[in-house]
């Protein structure tokens, strides 16, 4: 068994490793790539958005509401995130617009269990303002 003595004397070395550890990935290159896109990266990654919308229509259409949700929710935090910062510098509203209606309008219309009529047009105006902000990033 460690004598007290003994992890008392490595536990400062174990933290110091633990927050200079922690510290080095905050706000590194690698961390950041991760979340935000360049504008070429971000015009393929609304392509994958697209997909998964029409993908959680048809899960909608079939009755999986639970499932079309999910999907919305990974276009959202796998595909959008990465887009907000290259958009957001080129349209600022049309980054929050299209945040508020995949993250909550949509979302809530599935949960809510609404038509699916209903939910493909709220998806055809994402998609308008998707090809939007193609357009923006492409510019």
């Amino acid at each position: 068994m460690l004598r007290l003595s003994a992890v008392l004397r490595v536990l400062p070395v174990l933290l110091a490793t633990l927050v200079l550890g922690a510290t080095a990935g905050c706000g590194g290159s690698d961390e950041g790539s991760k979340d935000s896109a360049t504008p070429a990266e971000a015009v393929a990654e609304i392509g994958k958005i697209k997909t998964l919308l029409a993908t959680a229509v048809a899960q909608a259409r079939a009755g999986d509401f639970q499932t079309a949700e999910e999907t919305v929710g990974d276009a959202y935090v796998d595909h959008f995130e990465p887009v907000e910062a290259p958009l957001g510098e080129r349209d600022q509203d049309l980054m929050e617009e299209l945040e508020e209606a995949i993250s909550t309008t949509l979302r809530n219309e599935i949960k809510d269990g609404k038509a699916a009529d209903e939910i493909e047009t709220t998806v055809d105006a994402i998609n308008v303002k998707l090809d939007k902000a193609v357009e923006l990033l492409q510019s």
